[in-house]
């Protein structure tokens, strides 16, 4: 698990939760469902005076399904074949767009550093910070504690059936510690 990577601010999951929960507040949304088509066409253009949003043909997004640049403007760029997903309510597109989201929430205010990859470093890594952002914006904790299973989760939510069951999981455990402890 070597090389190196773009480190940015530590974060954890408390911290990466606070922010998706405080960006719901600031929206109004409370634990609904995330139009994610609108907030990226019509809803961020209001809020950020330098947001762009474009999207590019596959062939020029080798590999990529969007990607968001932050330096001076901040832009979520998404492939030609996500974008139509997405407005199709596809569940993978919706993560990879609420993904870039995060990098926008999370990380335009940053420098990226470079860094050598460890075993304990998920905490400076920006896509695990964007991929657990993505993972609280679509599926908030108060949302699921309202739910009676995973598929219900993911039903509700429109996410995979294996976000949905993190979710669940993860919500589950911490309500059973909480009586616990």
């Amino acid at each position: 698990m070597g090389g190196n990577f773009q480190a940015v601010e530590p974060m954890t999951s408390a911290d990466i939760e606070r922010s998706a929960r405080d960006i719901r507040e600031f929206f109004g949304m409370g634990t609904k469902n995330v139009q994610m088509v609108n907030l990226v066409e019509r809803i961020l253009p209001e809020v950020l005076p330098d947001y762009d949003f474009f999207i590019l043909p596959d062939d020029d997004m080798p590999g990529l399904a969007g990607i968001t640049a932050i330096s001076g403007e901040e832009t979520i760029i998404l492939s030609e074949s996500t974008y139509i997903a997405l407005c199709h309510n596809d569940r993978e597109a919706r993560f990879v767009a609420a993904h870039e989201f995060g990098h926008l929430i999370l990380h335009s205010q940053q420098t990226p550093r470079l860094a050598k990859r460890t075993r304990n470093d998920s905490r400076v890594d920006p896509e695990w910070q964007a991929d657990r952002f993505a993972e609280l914006w679509l599926v908030p904790t108060e949302g699921v504690r309202k739910c009676r299973s995973a598929r219900h989760v993911a039903a509700k939510y429109n996410v995979t059936d294996e976000l949905a069951e993190r979710r669940w999981l993860e919500v589950m455990i911490e309500g059973i510690q909480g009586e616990l402890f």
